[in-house]
């Protein structure tokens, strides 16, 4: 793991364990937020991060809201994401700066990312993702024939769901109409990298995928 002034790389990311905060603003009906997470300076423990308030964070920050994305863990093998600002301090737990997005409509923050399961979002990035040969990777497909790869999961809602659960998440998903999953072991390595704007969007278990879209991989892996 490394950080360098505009990025932060992290060798073996598979599995390690990152949280997020949204300091969000409401600008002409819409919430803009500024994304922090915990990559590349600590595993975000429970212990800080889940007695954090939302609503004093909020106050503190000067922020209309404050939402707390539930722990996750990175899928990808290697991670290399541009850092947007200077990293901060929050309860004394610290953050990296590294995206800004508008929130979806009919985002509530009183819920979990499963409220906006199976809905593609955008949110602006600079990142480069690589996932190794020989390894699983977990996929969604969606009724307009677009692959999305898994970049983090989540136990949030379901507390028994692991790393070594997840080749049979097809059977924990209340999948949306045309939409499909599936594992893949891969033949090469899969590489993901994003200019400026990723197509994302959850599973109904809140666990979050990449799209395989605008030619940001290098193979379509399904």
């Amino acid at each position: 793991m490394s950080n360098t002034e505009n990025s932060l790389y992290v060798k073996k990311a598979r599995g390690l364990a990152q949280c997020e905060l949204f300091l969000m603003k409401s600008e002409a009906g819409k919430l803009e937020a500024l994304v922090y997470n915990t990559t590349g300076l600590n595993d975000c423990p429970p212990r800080k991060y889940d007695p954090m308030d939302a609503k004093v964070l909020a106050q503190k920050t000067k922020s209309d809201v404050v939402w707390k994305n539930p722990r996750r863990f990175w899928m990808m093998d290697h991670l290399t994401i541009s850092l947007v600002g200077e990293p901060r301090d929050f309860d004394g737990l610290p953050f990296n700066f590294v995206a800004k997005m508008q929130m979806p409509v009919g985002f509530d923050p009183k819920k979990d990312q499963s409220s906006q399961a199976y809905t593609p979002m955008k949110i602006h990035r600079v990142s480069k993702y690589e996932f190794l040969k020989g390894l699983p990777v977990f996929l969604l497909r969606s009724p307009d024939g677009h692959t999305w790869v898994m970049q983090t999961y989540t136990n949030h809602i379901d507390r028994s769901l692991t790393e070594a659960e997840l080749p049979n998440l097809a059977q924990r998903l209340k999948l949306a109409d045309g939409w499909q999953f599936k594992m893949k072991m891969l033949d090469r390595n899969l590489t993901i990298t994003t200019n400026g704007l990723a197509n994302i969007v959850p599973d109904d278990l809140a666990n979050m995928y990449q799209g395989c879209i605008d030619n940001v991989h290098n193979f379509d892996p399904w």
